[in-house]
């Protein structure tokens, strides 16, 4: 009797979980370029950090926003393609970010700190929050990405011209969501998992 409920509750488990990794990599974009047959293959956006104040005062007080978003896309065309990582962040402040390693850094949980090479934005304002709302986009190398299948991102760090930085934690249910959304790229792009 205890075998038996043991292996009807492994079982239930095991349809849960495979049940939560399916509909995950359902939400995943998939698309193909009629003209160039360039393929483009990314994640859902996903909030990361915490909640915080905008510059956008309501009667309750600032109209509270995600400190950031997150995307990992995957380009290809011919025989060619590359992995890239989007970093939304709205700031309160005009920055500017120029192009260039360690622009851009983020931690993983093993301590592992990884520079990537980014894109320079200027940032646009946004009348809903009365912020400036910055896209990073960077390169993720292969082996990174085979990196964060298993050590996911913990902080996320921009280095912005003239000496102002900004730092988000992803929240432990961040992390695991960006990790099977990692995975379940990976698995359509045909890159995850790895074969010898």
């Amino acid at each position: 009797m205890r075998i038996s409920l043991l292996s009807f509750s492994l079982s239930i488990l095991l349809t849960f979980t495979l049940y939560t990794s399916h509909a995950q990599c359902d939400s995943i974009y998939h698309e193909v370029d009629p003209f160039d047959s360039t393929v483009v293959i990314s994640t859902p956006t996903i909030n990361i950090g915490y909640l915080v104040p905008s510059n956008f005062q309501t009667l309750d007080g600032f109209k509270l926003v995600e400190d950031g978003k997150l995307q990992i896309s995957y380009a290809s065309n011919d025989s060619i393609g590359s992995l890239f990582l989007t970093i939304g962040m709205a700031e309160r402040n005009f920055q500017t970010i120029s192009s260039g390693k360690n622009k851009v850094m983020i931690l993983t949980d093993s301590s592992r700190v990884e520079g990537l090479l980014n894109v320079p934005d200027r940032g646009t304002f946004d009348p809903n929050t009365n912020m400036r709302v910055y896209q990073h986009i960077c390169i993720l190398p292969l082996d990174l990405f085979y990196l964060l299948t298993v050590d996911p991102i913990q902080q996320v760090r921009v280095y912005y011209d003239g000496g102002y930085k900004h730092t988000i934690t992803l929240t432990p249910a961040q992390k695991a969501e960006l990790l099977e959304l990692l995975k379940c790229l990976g698995a359509e792009a045909g890159i995850f998992p790895k074969s010898p």
